[in-house]
């Protein structure tokens, strides 16, 4: 008794009596005498603040947690009294199994969730499908055959096996017409740190807040063989305030670099693959995928754009390679393979990371390609109309050129893979790892985690172009433009300035420079297929950066000529 008269007080001060009364008036007032022989429902929505019970009332707040079916059950019972509370000649006519108090609960704090059986649990997942709306039967009402008076049952559901008579113990039948239902959708779950997928009904009021690709922390309720949905609510991210501390040893490097975008992210993005390549082999590859990766998470904070990767050459297998390495950075990763050939669950289970592509992008069929491309032209997956929030990451090995400029107008840069330049490291690397093989070291991983840290914090920097920054890539596109048009599209141009942004992301800048835009040129410039805008010796990503730095310094001497900007 104690309990209901905790709550009872809850629901008084947070003033959801008043409103409960207030539904069963309106209720009334629609009642007459052909109405109410049809047992219609009543059901009240209590939006419940966990936290705010806490606050008022931590034990009302606990038992809620350990026993939310018989918590339900004392609101019904609450809500009954409010209605017979009214003044009306309709009130003795409506039973108590007609009036149901919904549950929703927000501000469910998961720390304290229990694992107990018929308790509330927290689930968190992202949303990977969503079924076409179905019905569902929540009243129906039973009938005796003999018709003995005041012997109909509410249920709330349909029974396996039709109830008996209290009276003459005949078995009841259902009125159809009494019957009440309302809309349910299935919606398949990618839970967090599980291989399965789940699916859970979705009811109601809750389907309106559902959104493909979006993460969510479900409020359920266990039962032996069933779950119950109560609530969901959709997780945001937030950005990390500008005064939060990074990893010392990236702040060392930042400043050993001298804030120049080009060094320090050429430095950052070596400590990928280490095991997998030599440290001065596919920098150029390794810079991408570090671009491609700081671009997905701002996009989540900042709605900027998404750099996607697409790596070309004559042999890409160690590219790949890095791409998988690479993509345990993100916040997930998903393989568009045998084992799951469907692009839209891909593109969508990957949201907020990276849908890899392991194989060569040729060898995926007509289909693939075709949903692939039109995801990232558009913006959107077209079987499901939801906005594409992961990068794609792919490559291939036998492009033809004018296939390769096809697929690079979409994707709006190419990463120059292998092309043989490095067949001898490479060779020396194998061979080294036969004798002595490879083992990761504790620096490595945390230099790795390092990345990954600093890559959170920085993305949620609003970055906007300067007038010098845009100048110089409106020149480089219009004499490239010039120059082959082939070889610069319109998505050329918006691959500049995301990368422009992104660099000067890295560099924990609110503002683009010159530099930023010199260094999204000499990255362009250096994927685009053979013959090149630049001589050769000037696009080269060298293992040592003070060769880099030389070729920096002749790739703006040669920059000024072709576009007749002046850089500083």
């Amino acid at each position: 008794m104690e309990t209901h008269c905790k709550l009872l007080l809850y629901l008084d001060r947070r003033r959801y009596l008043i409103n409960m009364r207030d539904v069963c008036k309106d209720f009334i007032v629609n009642l007459d005498e052909k109405t109410i022989r049809k047992f219609p429902p009543l059901r009240f929505l209590l939006e419940i603040d966990v936290m705010d019970m806490y606050d008022l009332l931590p034990s009302l707040g606990d038992f809620l947690l350990r026993e939310p079916l018989k918590w339900q059950s004392i609101c019904n019972d609450i809500f009954y009294a409010c209605f017979k509370s009214i003044d009306s000649e309709y009130v003795q006519n409506v039973e108590s199994a007609q009036l149901a108090v919904i549950l929703r609960l927000k501000s469910v704090p998961r720390y304290l969730s229990s694992d107990s059986r018929n308790s509330l649990k927290s689930i968190s997942g992202l949303l990977v499908t969503i079924s076409k709306p179905a019905s569902y039967v929540y009243h129906t009402v039973w009938s005796c055959p003999e018709e003995c008076e005041g012997n109909e049952v509410i249920l709330h559901y349909i029974p396996k096996h039709p109830p008996k008579c209290y009276v003459c113990k005949s078995v009841l039948y259902e009125n159809g017409g009494f019957r009440r239902c309302g809309e349910q959708v299935k919606a398949t779950f990618k839970i967090k740190n599980s291989l399965l997928c789940k699916t859970f009904n979705i009811v109601d009021d809750l389907i309106p807040y559902l959104r493909l690709g979006a993460r969510y922390i479900l409020t359920t309720v266990i039962l032996k063989k069933s779950i119950f949905v109560w609530s969901l609510q959709e997780t945001n991210v937030l950005q990390a305030p500008i005064t939060t501390p990074i990893p010392c040893d990236i702040k060392e490097l930042f400043e050993a670099c001298d804030g120049l975008p080009w060094k320090f992210i050429y430095c950052l993005a070596s400590s990928i693959g280490v095991q997998i390549s030599p440290l001065n082999c596919f920098m150029h590859v390794k810079i991408n995928l570090l671009l491609s990766l700081a671009s997905v998470k701002a996009n989540i904070l900042t709605n900027s754009s998404i750099l996607h990767f697409l790596a070309a050459g004559h042999d890409t297998g160690y590219v790949g390679n890095l791409m998988k390495e690479a993509a345990k950075i993100a916040d997930r990763h998903i393989l568009l393979g045998n084992s799951n050939s469907s692009v839209s669950t891909s593109l969508i289970a990957s949201s907020g990371g990276v849908c890899l592509m392991p194989f060569p992008f040729h060898t995926y069929n007509q289909k693939q390609t075709y949903e692939i491309l039109s995801a990232i032209e558009t913006g959107e997956i077209s079987t499901s109309k939801a906005k594409i929030e992961c990068a794609v990451w792919t490559q291939g090995n036998d492009f033809k050129k004018i296939v390769l400029y096809n697929v690079a107008s979409i994707f709006g840069n190419v990463t120059r893979g292998d092309y043989g330049e490095y067949s001898d490291d490479l060779g020396d690397f194998i061979l080294e790892q036969t004798s002595e093989p490879v083992k990761i070291s504790n620096e490595e991983i945390e230099a790795l985690k390092d990345v990954a840290l600093y890559i959170d914090l920085v993305a949620g920097y609003e970055v906007s172009l300067d007038k010098a920054t845009e100048a110089l890539l409106s020149n480089y596109f219009l004499a490239a433009r010039k120059e082959r048009p082939k070889a610069v599209s319109i998505g050329s141009m918006n691959a500049l300035v995301a990368i422009c942004m992104t660099s000067a992301r890295l560099c924990r800048r609110s503002v683009t420079n010159i530099q930023d835009a010199v260094f999204a040129i000499w990255l362009h410039v250096s994927g685009i297929p053979e013959p090149r805008f630049a001589p050769e010796e000037y696009l080269g990503t060298p293992g040592d950066i003070r060769r880099l730095q030389v070729i920096m310094s002749n790739f703006k001497g040669w920059l000024e000529q072709f576009t007749g900007s002046v850089i500083m």
